[in-house]
């Protein structure tokens, strides 16, 4: 039982992180382009690790659609949102509506296999919803600033269903395995629409997409993403996604500190409360 408190909580640390190499390497390349770079650096530590230990798993037709299914909802829709919100209203905002996600899922979860909902859930998610209030309100509601947001939620939506679905999956697959298929899914889908929708262009710096490969795409994804499902397969989705709470805090310094982030008080505020109502949730 520690492991499943501990493994999602380095994970929040590492993907505390991630908006920040996101804003800061990922500038001038499209969010597809981005989302195809942090997948091949995922499986340049994920491929070698399972061909030393061999790919684990009941690979039949219902875990790959499941395993297909969680890939193409979870990080590729989600994660290319996610970097486009990133791209238009910065990262210590995008991360506040993003992690949203942890709702989702547990509403979701309820919803499609039964868990429970009692009064700390509820209570906790009016809580992160006031803080989502405070971060995003903007009186002048700037069309750029709204479709930012925008994409925030279409990736808290995407995450918690690919979540939800990552559990079944994990009955059949191997977590290191299963993490390692879902981003051949994803390397393999957005190279397909880069290829269409951005053409020869690359954008970016090869330093700075060098980087967002090693610490985006190898740490955030590669060791992040892989700890996530581990967790999941050990205790299930809801007491997995409530410590990755820890994230949008953290991204409040570190998109400070490494991408130069304007964070300003109601950021702050509006990401306290959010982590604030998620623990709540989690009584």
């Amino acid at each position: 039982m520690i492991n499943a408190v501990i493994l999602p909580i380095i994970a929040a640390v590492i993907w505390g992180f991630n908006p920040a190499f996101i804003q800061r390497f990922g500038r001038g390349v499209s969010a597809i382009k981005i989302t195809l770079i942090r997948a091949v650096g995922a499986l340049a530590l994920l491929i070698p690790v399972n061909v030393v230990i061999g790919f684990r798993g009941d690979f039949n037709f219902q875990a790959l659609l499941l395993t297909i299914a969680s890939a193409v909802i979870g990080p590729a829709i989600g994660d290319a949102a996610y970097a486009k919100a990133i791209q238009i209203v910065g990262g210590s905002l995008a991360i506040v509506v993003g992690y949203t996600y942890i709702f989702v899922a547990q509403a979701i979860a309820v919803a499609l296999l039964g868990e429970s909902l009692d009064l700390f859930m509820v209570a906790g998610a009016v809580l992160a919803f006031l803080g989502i209030v405070v971060a995003t309100y903007s009186k002048g509601g700037e069309g750029p600033r709204l479709r930012g947001i925008a994409y925030g939620i279409l990736a808290s939506v995407m995450w918690g269903l690919g979540s939800v679905i990552l559990k079944p999956a994990t009955a059949f697959i191997h977590p290191l395995t299963l993490t390692t298929l879902r981003f051949v899914v994803v390397a393999l889908i957005m190279a397909i629409a880069s290829t269409l929708l951005d053409g020869s262009s690359s954008g970016g710096r090869p330093r700075d997409l060098a980087m967002l490969a090693l610490t985006s795409g190898l740490l955030s994804w590669g060791v992040g993403a892989t700890l996530f499902v581990y967790s999941i397969s050990l205790v299930g989705v809801s007491a997995t996604v409530i410590p990755t709470a820890l994230a949008p805090v953290l991204a409040q310094i570190t998109t400070k500190l490494v991408a130069k982030d304007r964070v300003t008080i109601r950021n702050v505020a509006g990401a306290v409360m959010v982590s604030a109502g998620i623990a709540l949730a989690a009584l």
